[in-house]
């Protein structure tokens, strides 16, 4: 039991199988979202004390350069990664309101709750992303209005249906609401 407790303080990951047992040391450092997964907005996630490491937005590993020069993120970097979930990251390092503003969505939907805004990719596994515009209905102490985007799924069709799905509801219900 001794042995147990010796391997716990001083080890990393742990994976047990019949014949083998691999074991890694403790990361040098860890960095994680409130959910649990990996992340860290400035430099790798995970390091080893040898230098390995590994970069994460919100438990999807990245290439380092998308971490460390977020500058290189443009409209055009993001339409060349094949990788969905790499895109997905990339849009939200640059923001959703700064790849709008630099072209790399189109408004599909605008009524009295927002805008909706979609980018379609075309190839193997074709894929979209989405977001819907909307104005704070509070106002700031200064008395203005913020605007938000909020990611929404590719495939809502109107701005109210995705303002409706942000509250986890169906596009009459929130009609309803109104």
């Amino acid at each position: 039991m001794v042995a147990l407790w010796t391997l716990t303080n001083s080890a990393g990951w742990v994976l047990p199988y019949e014949r083998i047992c691999w074991l890694s040391e403790l990361p040098v450092f860890l960095s994680t979202d409130a959910t649990g997964r990996l992340h860290c907005k400035t430099e790798a996630a995970l390091r080893y004390s040898d230098g390995w490491s590994v970069y994460a937005w919100k438990g999807i590993a990245l290439p380092d350069w998308i971490v460390t020069r977020p500058e290189l993120v443009t409209v055009k970097s993001i339409d060349r990664q094949p990788n969905p979930w790499i895109r997905r990251c990339m849009i939200e390092i640059m923001t959703p309101e700064r790849y709008i503003a630099l072209g790399g969505a189109t408004c599909v939907s605008r009524d009295a709750t927002g805008k909706l805004w979609r980018r379609q990719w075309w190839g193997p596994g074709d894929d979209a992303w989405a977001a819907v515009e909307v104005v704070n209905g509070t106002p700031e102490p200064d008395g203005t209005y913020k605007k938000y985007f909020l990611q929404v799924p590719a495939n809502v069709r109107t701005a109210r249906e995705a303002v409706a799905w942000t509250y986890g509801l169906m596009d009459s219900q929130y009609a309803n609401l109104i």
